[in-house]
């Protein structure tokens, strides 16, 4: 008998009369102390042995008292006082074949119980199994002599002693000693073990756990005590639990381990590997087994988590029939190769996996190249299976167009990406995707060849612009200049009607050649940008218009920023700040003071020019989509020609801006310029 089995006898008895403690008190140098007890906290349990006794104190058998506060008194009427509330009391003195008490077995709880014959009987088989124990123990240190006696049982159930010489006693307290330290280290590693511990009797009621079941599975130490490891299993895995312990029982093996899930009390499931292993007495009987729980609920949910993303990238790509995917190992042996990658190059993913690298996709000329080409940017020799995965190694990727050769010999161009796969940082492979462009470079051939046609035709179009502004410009002026030497030489030629319409066409066909060239050269110049102050435009303008200005008694105000630039062409600006303040002067309102108000701001990207005047107006409803047309006027003024509006938006738009304009008959027009700014 150890301490351990008076410990399971506590916790027996607290189960058999389904208590929350108990205690197994002896008598040591004529006092009693406890020797096991159950659910009992250490600043409690000096009380508890004191009203054990107390109680039992005269007592000649059991002692129950059920729900009667007023019973917690000794024989002297002394008031019990006790740190854990009793409500329910069951106790049962020891006693000696010569009378003497040898000790109390007692359990207690806070709420009213009521014993059950049955009950009561277990309670004494535990108290008559206690005496026995405390009896052996007494009578084995009882023996001081030179000899041993050992009592026991033949095989035929007669009573056996053995007696032993002095030597021999001090062998078996040698070995007791031993035995008591082993005892003391498991109760040590049981409770302190990083893993589950159990202890469970042969129907899998728990006897015994330490705090780590607790944590793992989320109940009390004191509730499982309520509960069998069947109660807490998960039924998928019940079944093969039991008959292992079954197959452990008839000795068909010495333990078993498994994974298995666990009802944590909160509801949720607990992965655990389990090991269970057995222990029995002499006669063979189970006493308990031992359970190891090991918790794996983290490790089994990320192995859930993993299994989903690698179904997911599973899916990809096997979606993926217009992509090829392939990844390598770090030395380039192909480890993946998805369905599209099939369709595009005509293998199957088992005639390359573990066999090829991608050299075999490749045509040698261009591996022979990119040799080249990568050898002589890094100064170092690349070769082999490098050149298509260097950039990547470096964190360099870089995607480049390659040719792909199919498995029936045929060529096809496409763009390559490759990069490193890391694990833990470290390069565990790579992933190579292409698209082929086959398409995507006959649409870049037709792209080209539509663009040599552009250039031709613009390179035409600008002979055409030089026969305009050159050759049809001389003719024109040819022709004015022979109409003036004409009026000159013979003035009364042109008192007649016919030869002044003529000379009047002469003039005209001069304006509209000069009117075109100044358009066509819009469309087609190429003049270098500039970073231009708008400031400085506005002003040299105004000056130059100083005396317009001056005879129709406009008024201008200029409220630009300081420093306002603009990325643009000189001459288009000059030409649109030109244009719009000599609007403001043609147009004008008489009767009433005139002004010009020029402002700017910037905006997001770009910045804003106002020219807002108090003129005539423009009915927008009526001509708002003629405003920037060819020869368009709206006004009864006969230098109005229709040109200045149309070459402005074509030199604000050619910059990257655009115009915007609001106008009121009789009020007044503003125009908006919206230009990039640097």
């Amino acid at each position: 008998m150890d301490i351990s089995e008076y410990d399971f006898l506590a916790k027996l008895a607290a189960q058999i009369c389904d208590s929350k403690i108990s205690l197994i008190t002896t008598l040591d140098q004529k006092e009693q102390r406890p020797i096991a007890h159950f659910g009992i906290s250490p600043s409690e349990l000096s009380g508890l042995v004191s009203f054990t006794l107390q109680t039992l104190e005269y007592a000649k058998d059991i002692v129950i008292f059920e729900n009667d506060s007023s019973e917690k008194k000794s024989k002297q009427n002394t008031v019990l006082t006790t740190e854990f509330p009793i409500t329910f009391f069951a106790g049962i003195p020891l006693f000696h074949e010569d009378g003497f008490i040898l000790g109390t077995v007692s359990v207690m709880d806070d709420n009213q119980k009521t014993l059950s014959p049955k009950q009561k009987e277990l309670l004494r088989d535990i108290a008559n199994r206690t005496a026995n124990a405390i009896k052996e123990k007494s009578n084995s240190d009882a023996l001081q002599t030179n000899e041993l006696i050992l009592f026991g049982h033949s095989a035929d159930g007669k009573p056996l002693s053995v007696f032993g010489t002095e030597q021999a006693i001090g062998e078996i307290k040698k070995m007791e000693k031993n035995l008591r330290i082993s005892e003391d280290a498991f109760r040590e590693n049981f409770d302190n073990s990083a893993i589950g511990m159990a202890l469970l009797d042969g129907n899998g009621r728990w006897l015994k756990v330490n705090k780590r079941v607790c944590d793992i599975i989320g109940y009390t130490e004191l509730e499982l005590m309520q509960l069998t490891f069947q109660d807490i299993t998960h039924p998928d895995d019940l079944n093969v639990d039991l008959t292992y312990l079954e197959e452990l029982v008839a000795e068909k093996r010495k333990f078993y381990q498994m994974e298995k899930r666990y009802f944590h009390k909160n509801g949720n499931l607990v992965y655990a590997i389990l090991a269970v292993s057995m222990v029995k007495n002499e006669e063979g009987k189970v006493l308990y087994f031992i359970s190891q729980i090991i918790d794996i609920t983290e490790w089994k949910l990320v192995e859930q988590k993993l299994k989903i993303a690698l179904a997911k990238n599973q899916a990809i790509l096997d979606s993926s029939t217009l992509v090829s995917i392939i990844s390598t190992d770090t030395e380039g042996v192909i480890t993946e190769f998805n369905h599209g990658a099939e369709l595009m190059l005509g293998y199957s993913s088992e005639e390359l996996i573990g066999k090829h690298t991608p050299e075999i996709l490749h045509i040698e000329s261009e591996i022979e190249e990119k040799v080249k080409l990568l050898s002589q940017e890094y100064n170092r020799s690349i070769q082999g299976f490098e050149i298509f995965i260097y950039n990547a190694k470096i964190e360099k990727p870089i995607t480049f167009e390659w040719t792909y050769k199919r498995k029936d010999g045929s060529i096809f161009p496409v763009l390559l990406s490759v990069t490193a796969v890391k694990q833990n940082d470290q390069i565990t492979g790579y992933l190579g995707i292409a698209v082929d462009i086959s398409e995507l470079k006959k649409a870049e051939a037709e792209i080209q060849s539509l663009l040599d046609i552009t250039n031709e035709q613009n390179h035409r179009l600008k002979n055409f612009t030089n026969i305009v502004s050159h050759n049809l410009r001389s003719h024109s002026f040819g022709i004015s200049g022979m109409m003036e030497i004409l009026q000159n030489s013979y003035p009364s030629y042109f008192q007649n009607e016919m030869m002044q319409l003529l000379f009047g066409a002469t003039e005209n066909l001069k304006r509209t050649i000069e009117d075109l060239t100044a358009v066509i050269k819009v469309n087609l110049a190429q003049e270098n940008y500039e970073s231009i102050d708008i400031g400085q435009v506005v002003q040299k303008n105004i000056e130059s218009l100083a005396l317009q200005i001056l005879e129709s008694e406009l008024k201008i105000e200029v409220n630009l920023p300081t420093h306002f630039f603009v990325r643009g062409i000189p001459a288009y600006l000059d030409s649109i700040v030109l244009n719009l303040i000599t609007n403001a002067i043609k147009y004008k309102t008489n009767g009433r003071n005139s002004f010009l108000n020029i402002s700017g701001s910037y905006t997001n990207k770009l910045i804003r020019i106002q020219f807002e005047d108090n003129g005539q107006g423009i009915d927008l409803k009526k001509h708002g989509d003629k405003l920037f047309g060819m020869y368009k006027t709206f006004h009864e003024n006969k230098e109005a020609r229709g040109v200045g509006l149309f070459i402005s938006k074509n030199q604000i738009e050619t910059m990257g801006g655009k115009i915007e304009v609001e106008s009121t008959v009789g009020v007044g027009t503003k125009f908006t310029v919206f230009l990039p700014y640097e």
